[in-house]
């Protein structure tokens, strides 16, 4: 489970090295990487999604915007879940989150006048779009967006989608 967390994480880290100049050498300090907080699932996709990428997690279909920083440092994206159950089934807020580069993770915000993204409950085939905003008080980088949905049941599975943009998915090894 380490070794996946770790992998997920350090795919995600921008690497920083020593740039020398002459005489002068500038060495520019690499961020600290935290161990996610909650532990990401242990069926989680080792290669993460991107934005814009439409993705079956078992019963239920998810896709991600790009996400945008407001002047007030709300980081927030639109979220698109598509139930793919013929049951009804409900989530939580605590399903998605948004972790940062330091291992912390939050939850949506419930703001005035908008609903607190992820306290919904679907009918089969409902479509439901809604915000998720988060405050980061560390300042530190987002990094990723998880939805961990595999506590509805066995045919419903965790994904997670990087926000760095010039992430490259990995190729095949042949």
């Amino acid at each position: 489970m380490k070794r996946r967390t770790l992998i997920a994480l350090l795919a995600l880290t921008p690497l920083f090295g020593v740039a020398c100049s002459g005489d002068d050498v500038a060495t520019t300090v690499a961020p600290v990487v935290g161990i996610p907080d909650p532990p990401l699932p242990i069926d989680i996709n080792t290669i993460p999604y991107k934005p814009g990428d439409l993705v079956a997690l078992g019963n239920a279909s998810i896709q991600i915007a790009i996400p945008i920083t407001s002047k007030d440092g709300t980081f927030s994206f639109e979220v698109s879940v598509t139930s793919g159950s013929l049951e009804q089934f409900a989530t939580t807020p605590q399903m998605f989150r948004v972790y940062t580069l330091d291992g912390k993770s939050y939850v949506s915000l419930a703001e005035t006048g908008i609903e607190q993204f992820g306290d919904h409950t679907f009918q089969s085939q409902e479509v439901f779009k809604g915000t998720f905003s988060v405050n980061i008080p560390t300042g530190s980088q987002p990094v990723m967006f998880v939805a961990d949905l595999s506590s509805l049941g066995e045919r419903f599975f965790p994904g997670a989608w990087v926000f760095d943009p010039n992430f490259n998915t990995p190729s095949a090894e042949g």
